[in-house]
Parts: C-alpha cells; sequence; structure tokens
C-alpha cells in the first residue's frame, strides 16, 4: 500500500523539495512560540488568511489557503495533506498570481479524473484552475483567464453584478459558480447581501444566471455573502456557508430549486458573535467528502501582532441535519485519533459561589468532556488555562436564563482575564445562544489549544476565541457555580497530541 510518505518522496521538482524543506524549517523555528497551536494548522510562515477549496482527492484531504510566505507581496493558494483531517503535511505553493495581482479565496470541484478551482483574481475576476495528479501540485490555469472578469457596475444599484471569491458545483446541464458579495451601498455599511450565479458547460464561457439568494436582512443591514460554500447538507435541504466582512462566518440553511435556481432559505445561523478580525472565527471553506459528511473549516484571526506568523484554523467541523432539520455541529471523529491517557474526575456537586480546582486535569493542549446539570445557578462552567491564583484565567460560561435578545440560554468563551500580556488587542466575550430545554444539561466538548479555545456544546452550538496566557503555569481546570448549585459528571480529558512532529 503506497503511504502518503511515499507519495511525498516522489516529487521529484527541485522546486518542490526546496519549498517542502523550507516549510519544515520554518515551522522548526517557529516552534519556540508558546502561542503557537500543536494541533490546531497554522501557515508554516508568515501570512494566512482564508481556507479555500477542501476537499477529498483519491483518499486524501486537501486544504488551500490564502498564503503570503516571507518576502512576498502577493497572496497565492498554500497548500497541505491529510490521509486522515488532523495530520497535515506541507505541500509547495499550489497558485500563484499572474494576470491577477492576488489569488484570494475560492473552493474546489472534485470529479473523476480531475479537480477544479475556482477563484478570486484580484483585480481581474474569477478564474479557474484544474489539476489531475495524486498530490494536486501540478495545476493548470484556464487560458481565458479570468473565466468571469470584474465588469464595471452601477455603485447605486450593484448591476449587473460584483464577482468576488466564488464555488463551484455541476448539475446536469453544466457547471455552477456563485459568486458574492453585496449590491446598494458599500460594504459592511448599507449594502445588501446577494450571491450571483453563473451557468458554463465548458468552463471557459459563462452566463450570468441570476440572484441564488439576495438578502431580507435576516442577517442584518451591511452585511455581504463572501466566500460562499453551496453544498447539500441532507433531508433535501442545503446549506449556504459564508462569511460577512461586518459580522464573519454564518449559514443559511434551506431549499434550492434546481429549475428555478433559486434558494430559499428556512433558517439563519452564526458561527461567529463577537467583533470580527479580532481573536475570532472569521471565513469558511467547506466540502462532502466520499462518506458524504458535510465537513468544514474556518480560519481564525489573531488578537496580536504577527511574531513570523500568524493565524490559525479551526478543528475540521461535521455539519449535518436532525430530523427536524436543526443543525448539529460536532468535531470529526477523526480528532479522537491525537487523545493520548484518559484522565478522570468523579462526579461533583459544586455549592453556590464556590470554584473547585481540579488536582488531576491540567493543561495546555487538551480535549475535555463534561455534562453539566445547572440545578438552580444563574451561571454555572470552568476556568480553563488557570494560574493558580487566577491572575490568568479563561472562562466558559453557562447561563440558564439567558436573555431576551437571543430567546435562549447562554453560552461564552469569556477571555478578558486570559493574559497578562498589554500587547493585544482586548475583546468582550464571545456570547451566543444554545437552544437546549429547561431541564436538559450541558453537554461540553472543549478544545485547549495553546491560544485557542473551541467549545462545542450540546451538539448545537460551537463559540471559538484566541487567548494568550503568558503565564507558564496557567495550566489550570477548575469548576464553578453561581446563585446555586451545579452538578459535574462524566468529567474526562486527555491531552492531544502534536500533528505536527517538530512541535512534539
Amino acid at each position: 500500500m503506497t503511504t502518503l510518505d511515499d507519495q511525498l518522496k516522489k516529487l521529484d521538482s527541485p522546486e518542490h523539495s526546496e519549498q517542502i524543506q523550507r516549510w519544515r524549517a520554518s515551522r522548526e523555528r517557529l516552534a519556540v512560540d508558546k502561542h503557537r497551536p500543536t494541533y490546531h494548522f497554522s501557515p508554516p510562515e508568515n501570512f494566512m488568511n482564508d481556507p479555500n477549496g477542501i476537499c477529498q482527492w483519491k483518499g486524501l484531504y486537501h486544504l488551500f489557503y490564502q498564503f503570503r510566505a516571507d518576502g512576498e507581496e502577493h497572496v497565492h493558494w498554500g497548500h497541505a495533506v491529510s490521509e486522515d483531517l488532523v495530520r497535515w503535511r506541507d505541500l509547495p505553493i499550489a497558485l500563484y498570481p499572474d494576470q491577477e495581482n492576488d489569488c484570494f479565496s475560492g473552493q474546489t470541484l472534485v470529479e473523476d479524473d480531475r479537480v477544479i478551482a475556482t477563484y478570486h483574481g484580484t483585480r481581474a475576476g474569477n478564474a479557474i484552475a484544474t489539476a489531475t495528479d495524486d498530490l494536486l501540485v501540478d495545476w493548470q490555469k484556464h487560458p481565458d483567464n479570468p473565466v468571469i472578469p470584474i465588469v464595471p457596475i452601477d455603485e447605486a444599484s450593484g448591476s449587473p453584478y460584483r464577482v468576488f471569491d466564488p464555488c463551484i458545483w455541476k448539475e446536469d446541464d453544466g457547471y455552477y459558480a456563485l459568486s458574492g458579495v453585496f449590491k446598494n451601498g458599500e460594504r459592511s455599511i448599507d449594502c445588501e447581501g446577494v450571491d450571483h450565479l453563473f451557468r458554463s458547460a465548458d468552463l471557459t464561457t459563462w452566463d450570468y444566471v441570476g440572484e441564488l439568494v439576495a438578502a431580507d436582512y435576516s442577517t442584518e443591514p451591511g452585511e455581504d455573502y463572501a466566500v460562499p460554500n453551496f453544498w447539500p447538507i441532507g433531508n433535501d435541504k442545503h446549506m449556504l456557508l459564508f462569511f460577512s466582512h461586518k459580522r464573519g462566518g454564518q449559514y443559511f440553511v434551506g431549499d434550492y430549486d434546481n429549475s428555478t435556481h433559486r434558494f430559499t432559505p428556512d433558517y439563519h445561523g452564526r458561527l461567529n458573535n463577537g467583533p470580527l478580525a479580532i481573536g475570532s472565527l472569521h471565513a469558511p471553506s467547506a466540502t462532502v467528502d466520499d462518506s458524504g459528511r458535510f465537513l468544514a473549516i474556518f480560519n481564525v484571526k489573531e488578537s496580536r501582532e504577527a511574531q513570523g506568523w500568524s493565524d490559525i484554523m479551526t478543528l475540521p467541523t461535521h455539519l449535518s441535519l436532525r430530523d427536524d432539520n436543526s443543525l448539529v455541529i460536532q468535531p470529526v471523529v477523526e480528532l479522537e485519533s491525537l487523545r493520548g491517557q484518559r484522565l478522570s474526575v468523579k462526579d461533583t456537586v459544586v455549592a453556590s459561589g464556590k470554584e473547585i480546582v481540579l488536582d488531576s486535569i491540567s493543561g495546555n493542549a487538551f480535549e475535555l468532556r463534561v455534562t453539566i446539570n445547572p440545578g438552580d445557578a444563574h451561571e454555572v462552567g470552568l476556568d480553563v488555562l488557570r494560574s493558580p491564583d487566577s491572575e490568568e484565567t479563561t472562562r466558559i460560561s453557562f447561563f440558564p436564563q439567558g436573555h431576551p435578545r437571543f430567546g435562549s440560554p447562554l453560552l461564552q468563551i469569556d477571555g478578558t482575564s486570559a493574559s497578562v500580556r498589554e500587547d493585544l488587542v482586548p475583546r468582550p466575550p464571545e456570547i451566543g445562544p444554545l437552544d437546549i430545554a429547561d431541564d436538559q444539561p450541558i453537554e461540553l466538548r472543549i478544545f485547549v489549544d495553546r491560544s485557542i479555545v473551541e467549545v462545542f456544546a450540546n451538539e448545537r452550538q460551537c463559540l471559538t476565541l484566541r487567548v494568550y496566557p503568558d503565564r507558564d503555569d496557567s495550566v489550570g481546570v477548575s469548576l464553578f457555580a453561581r446563585g446555586g448549585s451545579a452538578t459535574f459528571s462524566g468529567v474526562e480529558s486527555w491531552p492531544m497530541e502534536s500533528v505536527w512532529p517538530e512541535l512534539g
């Protein structure tokens, strides 16, 4: 059986080999940064932005991303490959700008004999590239790029269309490409979000079909629909996963009529609830893999100045629908392969106003699972990355009574006391709704990785926040309750293995 290592050894181009060696050396050099994660993907060096074109091809998962290497002024598509979605290996740069200024975001379509990438070439338009080799390192750009050029538009109406980061899929009558991003106004101020649809029989000539979906302000005024990912998600429903330059990652779930080529959302949800681009979830890339899973990954921004590198990716997430079409949000099962020795704590009742430090569980790169019965408490949760004197701590809280604005209980990650550093951009807590019944316990899966905390709750909500504890002893975990007593059960934790050999 041919392994990924065997395939990597067959990359005989000197340029390919030199780049892979360079990325490895950069990772070794930057591994000394205490805030560089161990099991979340980060760029080998310098600047990373949106994930692009995540896909599965010939049994391997591929992740592309906006990348500007050291010494580069323009954005390329970086590239990594994985056998299991969690352990990544760097590959050479996939796409270089030529007629465009930068290779910005886009997505991929996997066919039987090739992978098609569509992306936005800045100052030019939307472009196409294809690859057929096993590792997707040899990309051929379409000779007529940009196949959907930027066209003059009416500033007041946004007509005929504005093109930006696209996605692509195929139907019986040809290829379809979706491209935002707004109309009627200035982006992130008073515009209306819109995604435009184009069709082609041959990837060369593209006809404008119309608007797939346009804003009805189920988001909010000024939000655009950028970096779209449009895939079936089950139950005869589609998900439009996208990014707003005003509020970050979010989605619609609804019905797609492939005769009229219109998408009608049933509901809208947010995956980032707080400020944009301050330690927060950013833009998505999504695919449906060989087993039929709708998989998504997002980049997460920094709250500090870049120190040789910036931005990381979330853990890959599996999105699906329940029988009632509500959204299921789960970390991919492959993450369990990173677990070390299991640690556990007996069931514990925490009295009102009390905090219990867990002596047996600590660290700065781990997964923790817990079920909480909040009882009559009005706030209940855990502190992670906690220093012994609580000078540094990151709080994960559940508020059963919620807030009228959300109409449901609330979940939060509060990083306002996470670090004593003075060079961080301050950010309020990340707070989102958790739609569960009054008597339903809270089931949390918490992933801590040095400078990122991801919290999955009841497979209904996921919150993400960057934190930067500065003290070496900020590794503690504690339980707390306020306003009443609460019961913590099924507490178990695992240290997580590094996905990068040089960080092990």
